[in-house]
């Protein structure tokens, strides 16, 4: 079993994430840590060759900056990760996360002889001020977004802090997007790809398979996340992407006809009744959903995010078409020889 963390100056939040995998549970014999810097220009190399030298569990792997790469940064840094390791059982995690001690138990018992890949779920922190407690409450939709997919047996997203997947099944789907110009992906778009070679996905949502990852603090690092995580959805698959349409056009006429009664048109109560019933139909997904993630607290988020959804999809789904936007001093593409 084999744990790949990709970390690009981290060296602020890097020791709390060593310090959770060095107590981790699982048997010292059968796991091991590869920590990938990603051309860091802060402590964050020495960091991991401080870990390296003093348990044999952590390997150190060190990536140049360079201007010619056929994949995005995080995904060129966990293949070269992948490379390194030697579990049949990969799992990823990100070098600002926290950790339960049984995480890497939790998730393992999951794979079963048929299971090809596990998510598992991402909780965020919950400090003080809209922006981080809007962070932490889209990743409570999107955990349970993700579990409601798998559960009926798709494969749609998940998050890269808690995934894991069989070697072999990395190895049969061809590995990550190379070629695509596209920042994110390291983790939805991989799942796809497994699950399109017919593999078998679980989620895991044990509290022990918990990962608790920062939130963002202000809206300019919101909307940059959001952006850079949604980049990656004009690469879904085909399936997914005519769904995603068909919603989108659903809110889009919604959205215009409420428009337009709201500034005249006669009042109609039917109409108004159908946006009710939609509504109260997303409330009670989320409540059965986080009654089975045992979260709680997010009823007062729930209600009016259920009730202004179709406002909602209809302004964040075009960006989706938009290019990542720069992350940690990189451009919003990979570099392909053909550009040079």
């Amino acid at each position: 079993m084999s744990v790949l963390v990709a970390a690009r100056n981290e060296e602020k939040y890097l020791p709390q994430l060593l310090t959770d995998l060095e107590a981790q549970d699982y048997p010292r014999d059968l796991c091991e840590f590869v920590l990938i810097n990603d051309a860091s220009t802060d402590g964050t190399g020495a960091l991991m060759d401080q870990w390296a030298a003093q348990d044999q569990r952590f390997k150190s792997v060190h990536l140049a900056e360079t201007a010619n790469r056929s994949m995005g940064p995080k995904k060129r840094a966990l293949s070269a990760g992948f490379q390194a390791s030697s579990g049949e059982i990969i799992l990823t995690t990100d070098a600002d996360c926290r950790l339960q001690p049984g995480w890497i138990t939790a998730m393992v018992a999951c794979f079963d002889d048929e299971t090809s890949a596990v998510c598992g779920q991402v909780k965020t922190e919950k400090p003080p001020g809209f922006w981080a407690r809007l962070s932490a409450f889209e990743s409570v939709v999107n955990n349970i977004l993700n579990a409601a997919v798998i559960g009926i047996g798709g494969a749609l997203s998940c998050i890269g802090s808690n995934f894991a997947y069989r070697r072999t099944a990395f190895l049969e789907a061809g590995g990550f997007d190379s070629g695509r110009r596209s920042m994110s992906g390291d983790d939805d778009l991989l799942l796809q790809k497994i699950k399109g070679q017919g593999g078998k996905i679980r989620f895991c949502d044990g509290r022990e398979a918990s990962v608790t990852a920062r939130a963002t603090s202000s809206a300019r690092a919101h909307w940059l996340r959001k952006r850079r995580h949604l980049s990656a959805g004009k690469r879904y698959a085909p399936h997914w992407i005519i769904i995603a349409g068909v919603v989108y056009l659903g809110c889009l006429a919604s959205v215009l006809l409420a428009v337009i009664k709201l500034f005249g048109a006669p009042l109609d109560y039917n109409f108004l009744l159908k946006w009710g019933i939609f509504s109260l139909a997303l409330l009670l997904v989320f409540y059965r959903g986080v009654r089975r993630l045992n979260e709680s607290g997010w009823l007062h988020w729930a209600v009016p995010a259920a009730a202004i959804f179709p406002v909602i999809f209809t302004l964040i789904q075009p960006l989706t078409l938009l290019p990542s936007p720069a992350w940690k001093g990189r451009n919003n593409r990979p570099i392909m020889k053909s550009d040079q």
